[in-house]
């Protein structure tokens, strides 16, 4: 059996190792022997910095999350105008090539029911999407570019469907429906909206 020597490691290195974990294998595969593992260090080592496992798990996942979320506003919010950042977040939203970190997030929601470190977790970063999506719309509406709605309510009924679709993804049920164009009904329905694949302009 192979030694791996100990050395101190820091919690981004640590953090980075669990996403990983996670993304490969599975959120329920992070643990400390797994992220030791993958660091070739021995278990002491990550024990040192993060000793509680569950701890380990919901770092995992806010930091799979949370990357996601980044680069999903940096391509939203390079639209200069409500309309164009509407179309970009539900085309963005829409990608099946999203399966990895999709899986991790629904895994999440099953295992936070027995890790309050995760379901904490959960909670922040589900609030971190709904904010920004409600903003988006938010900014539509005081454009004049969308109808008077209630952003938070429309943000919601985006992010179930988007949720509910995942989870057929996952066990490839349904897998032929096209996620994009479901979140394009909710934004009609909600919005008033017509896309002609380019940018979501107001229906006459």
């Amino acid at each position: 059996m192979r030694r791996f020597k100990h050395r101190l490691l820091s919690e981004d290195e640590l953090h980075a190792a669990a996403a990983a974990v996670a993304v490969e294998q599975g959120l329920h595969a992070v643990s400390l022997q797994a992220v030791a593992d993958r660091l070739q260090v021995p278990l002491k080592s990550a024990l040192a910095l993060r000793p509680v496992e569950a701890d380990l798990v919901s770092a995992a996942y806010t930091s799979v999350v949370a990357a996601e979320l980044a680069e999903v506003k940096r391509l939203v919010l390079g639209r200069p105008a409500p309309r164009g950042q509407l179309t970009a977040l539900l085309d963005t939203l829409g990608q099946p090539s999203r399966a990895e970190v999709d899986a991790v997030w629904l895994e999440a929601w099953g295992l936070g029911r027995r890790n309050p470190a995760l379901a904490a977790a959960v909670r922040a970063e589900e609030g971190a999407w709904h904010a920004f999506v409600g903003a988006v719309i938010r900014r539509g509406v005081r454009a004049g570019d969308f109808p008077e709605v209630d952003p938070d309510a429309v943000a919601s009924r985006l992010l179930v469907t988007l949720t509910g679709v995942n989870a057929y993804a996952l066990v490839d049920y349904r897998s032929h429906v096209d996620r994009a164009e479901l979140l394009r009904a909710v934004a009609r329905a909600e919005l008033g909206m017509v896309f002609d694949g380019v940018e979501a302009v107001p229906a006459c």
